[in-house]
C-alpha cells in the first residue's frame, strides 16, 4: 500500500475515503473514540450542533479534504521533484488516533484553516506584491484560532512564519495582524451576543473528552516520526533551493508549536488531542524518510506498525 501511495498515482486518493470509512466502522462497532458526548468548537459552542451521526459524517469529509489539501500544497509548492501521495496516506493515518478523526469538532476544523492558511503563505514570493496572500493567510490563521483558541497564544510565532518568506514591510505586519484579529473580533462579538465570556478557560480547555487510552504509546509515534523526520530531510535540505529550505523552515515551526500546544493540555488535562496539530508537519516531513533510500525500508516498516496498531487497538484496547 505504502508503495503505491508513494507513486505519481492521484488515483491513490480514491483509497482514502475507504481507508476513512473502514476506522469510523471499526469506532462504531467498538466505541473506542466516545462520538456522542458534548463536542468542543471553541468561540462557536451553541452555535454548531450537528446530529451525531451527521457530525461522523462530516469529519470524515473534513479529515479526507485536509489530506487532499495538504498533499496538494506538498506537490504544488516542489517539496519534492516528483509528485507523491504519501502525504494524505500520512495524515489520514496518523489522525485517526485522536477523537477529531471520528467527529467534527473544533480541533479538525481549525486544521483545515491551517492547512489553507499555510498554502496562502507559500504563495508569496520575495520580489512580488504579497499583500493578498498575507492577509488571506492571516484570516485563515485567525479562523483556526476561533475553533481552537488556545492557537492565538501562539499570534508572534505566526508573524514569524510569514516574515521567513517576506522582509519586513511595515504596512504587511500590520495587514497581516489586521487580518489575524478580524475572524476572532467576530467571535468575540458572537460570545458577547451569546452571553459567554472569553476566559482563559475558553484558551485551554480539554475539550470534555477522556484522556486518550493509548496517551503513552501516541507520545512514542510522535516522538520516532519526529526523529525520522529530521534524519530523513537532512539531505534534500542541503541540495534544496532557499525557497525550498524557507517553505520546511516554516513546516519545522509549526512541528515545534504543536510540540507546544500538546505539552500544554497534556499537563493540564492528560489529554493530547490538540497535539493533533503535529499530524499536518509530520505528513509532510515524515514523506523525506520514506523517499530517502538509506532510510526508507526503517519508516516504511514502522510506518505498517503504526498502521496495524491503529486498527488492532480497537480489538485489544476497548473495555
Amino acid at each position: 500500500m505504502i508503495k503505491f501511495f508513494l507513486g505519481n498515482r492521484i488515483i491513490a486518493l480514491f483509497f482514502l475515503p475507504i481507508i476513512v470509512l473502514l476506522f469510523h466502522m471499526l469506532n462504531y462497532q467498538f466505541q473506542f473514540y466516545e462520538t456522542g458526548t458534548e463536542i468542543n468548537y471553541g468561540f462557536w459552542n451553541g452555535l454548531i450542533n450537528f446530529p451525531e451521526l451527521f457530525n461522523q459524517l462530516i469529519a470524515g469529509v473534513f479529515v479526507l479534504f485536509n489530506a487532499s489539501y495538504l498533499n496538494y500544497l506538498y506537490n504544488n509548492y516542489n517539496f519534492q521533484e516528483k509528485n507523491t501521495y504519501i502525504i494524505s496516506l500520512i495524515y489520514v493515518i496518523l489522525t485517526s488516533f485522536y477523537y477529531s478523526f471520528y467527529r467534527l469538532d473544533g480541533i479538525l476544523i481549525s486544521h483545515t484553516f491551517f492547512i489553507l492558511g499555510l498554502t496562502q503563505l507559500f504563495k508569496l514570493k520575495q520580489n512580488q506584491d504579497g499583500k493578498e496572500a498575507i492577509f488571506n493567510s492571516a484570516v485563515f490563521l485567525g479562523c483556526a484560532s476561533t475553533f481552537d483558541p488556545s492557537l492565538i497564544l501562539f499570534f508572534p510565532v505566526y508573524i514569524v512564519m510569514y516574515l521567513i518568506i517576506r522582509p519586513f514591510i511595515l504596512q504587511e505586519l500590520i495587514i497581516f495582524i489586521t487580518g489575524y484579529i478580524s475572524p476572532i473580533l467576530v467571535g468575540i462579538t458572537y460570545l458577547k451576543w451569546a452571553g459567554k465570556k472569553l476566559t482563559s478557560k475558553l484558551l485551554i480547555d480539554n475539550n470534555g473528552i477522556e484522556p486518550n487510552k493509548d496517551l503513552l504509546l501516541i507520545l512514542i509515534f510522535i516522538s520516532i516520526f519526529s526523529i525520522l523526520s529530521f534524519i530523513g530531510i537532512r539531505n534534500r535540505i542541503t541540495k534544496s533551493s532557499n525557497r525550498i529550505k524557507k517553505q520546511i523552515q516554516i513546516i519545522w515551526i509549526v512541528l515545534f508549536l504543536s510540540i507546544c500546544l500538546g505539552s500544554i493540555h497534556l499537563l493540564y488535562f492528560k489529554q493530547i488531542e490538540h497535539i493533533s496539530l503535529i499530524c499536518i508537519p509530520l505528513a509532510i516531513l515524515l514523506s523525506y524518510s520514506f523517499l530517502n533510500k538509506k532510510y526508507s525500508i526503517l519508516t516504511t516498516l514502522l510506518f505498517y506498525l503504526t498502521m496495524g496498531y491503529a486498527v488492532i487497538k480497537f480489538f485489544i484496547l476497548t473495555n
